[in-house]
């Protein structure tokens, strides 16, 4: 029976666009066994709401919205974006980022947009 490190070891010797192939597979669809008795393996939902419960810095936060830092700390004074501020450092609620992304950056050009 084949092992976690064995499989992993053999995507590592597929060439790259086979890896990119399996990679999103997991991330898109999980794990799934096609017995409906058996759980999934990877639950994505569940992975999500556990990436979630984690705050993101300022780093992690402009990348996931795709502006700079400097942008959104601007965007932090102006009110545009909520934020804790714990000493000199910023932190982020996910599910707030994530609501943020979906109700005020729909469009790219909002983007470049001064507020």
């Amino acid at each position: 029976m084949p092992t976690a490190e064995k499989v992993i070891k053999d995507i590592y010797l597929l060439p790259m666009k086979e890896r990119e192939k399996v990679a999103r597979h997991i991330i898109e669809f999980g794990i799934k066994i096609t017995h409906h008795d058996l759980p999934e393996i990877l639950n994505i939902k569940e992975w999500q709401d556990e990436i979630a419960r984690k705050p993101f810095n300022l780093k992690q936060a402009s990348e996931y919205i795709g502006v700079s830092s400097v942008t959104l700390r601007r965007w932090i004074k102006t009110g545009r974006v909520s934020a804790y501020k714990v000493g000199r450092a910023y932190t982020f609620d996910v599910m707030d980022l994530k609501r943020f992304k979906k109700n005020h950056l729909t469009k790219k050009s909002t983007l470049t947009s001064d507020f």
